[in-house]
């Protein structure tokens, strides 16, 4: 008797892991294509010279779309808005000016993911990404300024799969932006879901 009640509960955990391991798989074992959109918290070491009052903390919102090869791989095509920042600095005549300071990018990214759990993922992205600065001028002296430039963009990914088609995303990505010669970090962080095909 007690035999068959270690055989049952044997087989009980046999069961369970077997189940588990099936959700892993059914959890990431699809390639194909997803779309994920997000609010995002930024941070921009803006030029910050003068006495006049500065914010480097913005928000935003970061939308993406990508294809998953499965159970690792990712590539992604990504829009930020960082959103918008106060700056100000001085002329060489010692003049204060200021005025606000506006990022966005487009970029691209390879990343891989280590699977934790079979639901939850976590792993790093690298890439390229086209980063504008454009600064709107407060009172003179202050001068419309601003550039375009191609930036590295990395950062790190963490999702949770809350159902096969659905899945809450963390994202945190690192770039720089040139404004009037002056380069900054930017750092974004962004919350929200994404949906696969």
């Amino acid at each position: 008797m007690k035999a068959l009640k270690n055989l049952g509960m044997r087989g009980s955990w046999v069961a369970c892991t077997a189940a588990w391991s099936l959700y892993g798989g059914a959890a990431h074992s699809a390639d194909g294509p997803y779309i994920s959109a997000a609010y995002s918290y930024s941070g921009y070491e803006t030029r910050c010279d003068g006495s006049a009052s500065c914010e480097r903390r913005s928000s935003g919102f970061r939308v993406a779309g990508g294809w998953a090869f499965s159970p690792h791989w990712t590539v992604e095509a990504l829009y930020l808005d960082a959103g918008r920042f106060d700056a100000s600095g001085a002329t060489s005549e010692g003049t204060i000016f200021s005025g606000r300071a506006k990022i966005s990018a487009v970029g691209a990214t390879l990343g891989y993911d280590w699977v934790f759990g079979g639901a939850f993922t976590l792993g790093p992205r690298a890439g390229i990404a086209a980063v504008k600065a454009n600064f709107t001028p407060g009172p003179p002296p202050a001068v419309p300024g601003g550039a375009t430039t191609t930036q590295f963009l990395g950062g790190a990914a963490a999702a949770w799969r809350i159902t096969d088609a659905w899945s809450l995303h963390l994202d945190w990505d690192h770039t720089r932006a040139r404004m009037n010669r002056f380069d900054g970090d930017v750092n974004v962080a962004s919350l929200g879901v994404q949906f696969g095909f």
